[in-house]
C-alpha cells in the first residue's frame, strides 16, 4: 500500500511539474493550466473551486481528516495552490492570486511540523515557501 501511495505521489508530481513548464512557456493562455489544475484536485479528492475560497486552515482541516491526514496530500494541494496563484497572476487577477498564495503558503508551512517523502524532482516545500514569500512580497 505504502509503495501505491509513493507511485501516486510521483505521478501527481510529474504532472504539476508539467503543468509549471506550460504555464511558464505558454504565457497568457492559461486554459489547459486551469483544466489541468482542477483534473489534479479532483483526483486527490477535493474541488479547486471551494479550496480556493475556503480559509486555509479550513482547507487543512478538511484534507487532513482532523490532523492526521496523509501529508503528501498536504504538499500536492499546495503546490496545486502554488500554480493556481501563478495562473490567476498570469490572468491578471492580482487579488485572487494573492489569496491562493497566501492558502498555498499556509498549507506548505503546515508540512513543517510532519515528514514528507517528496516524490523526484519535487520542489521541497521550504523552497517553495521562499518562493511564495518572494511573490507575496512583490
Amino acid at each position: 500500500m505504502i509503495f501505491f501511495k509513493a507511485q501516486r505521489l510521483q505521478r501527481l508530481a510529474e504532472q504539476l511539474m508539467e503543468l509549471q513548464r506550460r504555464l511558464e512557456s505558454e504565457g497568457g493562455d492559461t486554459t489547459h493550466i486551469r483544466e489541468g489544475l482542477e483534473e489534479l484536485a479532483h483526483r486527490v479528492g477535493v474541488d479547486l473551486d471551494i479550496v480556493r475560497l475556503a480559509a486555509p486552515e479550513t482547507v487543512l482541516e478538511v484534507i487532513t481528516a482532523g490532523g492526521s491526514g496523509d501529508p503528501g496530500k498536504i504538499w500536492v494541494v499546495g503546490e496545486i495552490l502554488f500554480l493556481d496563484g501563478l495562473r490567476a497572476l498570469a490572468e491578471g487577477q492580482d487579488q485572487t492570486a494573492h489569496g491562493v498564495l497566501v492558502s498555498a503558503s499556509k498549507l506548505l508551512r503546515a508540512l513543517e511540523s510532519r515528514s514528507v517523502a517528496l516524490p523526484d524532482g519535487a520542489i521541497p516545500p521550504e523552497e517553495r515557501l521562499r518562493q511564495l514569500e518572494e511573490l507575496l512580497d512583490a
